[in-house]
């Protein structure tokens, strides 16, 4: 229970964290700085999440496999997002790549709320339709 309330709460503090930095790339004057920073910090942070989640799901087996899934999909959906929206925005291949990601973030989000009933992920398909349109509109 400790080790599930642990990984629940490093990820809802990692997709809290993603959405303020979009949105400062849209409201403020963008600094190249702040954008790289912004972006280095919240990859490792997530790399260093998806890492221990591995390593604990492989001894534990505390969660379900799509649930390990969706996080892992979440993450690297919103770590190319940002890679490709702060760092490199004429980049074609890492723009189909995130693209690539997000329909697998909304496939794996589809997944749970339709077959394993898992509410939350509604607000995954919610977000990834909104990945989506930013990539597409930006």
């Amino acid at each position: 229970m400790k080790k599930e309330y642990f990984f629940e709460m490093g990820f809802r503090g990692l997709t809290l964290i993603f959405w303020p930095i979009i949105i400062y790339k849209w409201i403020f004057i963008p600094n190249i700085y702040m954008e790289r920073n912004s972006f280095l910090i919240f990859s490792i942070l997530a790399i260093i999440y998806i890492i221990n989640i591995g390593i604990s799901q492989a001894k534990y087996k505390f969660l379900d496999n799509i649930v390990i899934y969706y996080r892992i999909s979440t993450l690297i959906s919103f770590i190319l997002t940002l890679a490709s929206f702060l760092l490199y925005p004429t980049n074609i291949t890492l723009m189909w790549l995130k693209v690539l990601f997000i329909f697998i973030y909304f496939y794996i989000s589809f997944k749970n709320v339709y077959t394993y009933k898992i509410e939350e992920c509604v607000v995954g398909m919610i977000s990834a339709v909104l990945l989506l349109v930013i990539s597409i509109c930006y």
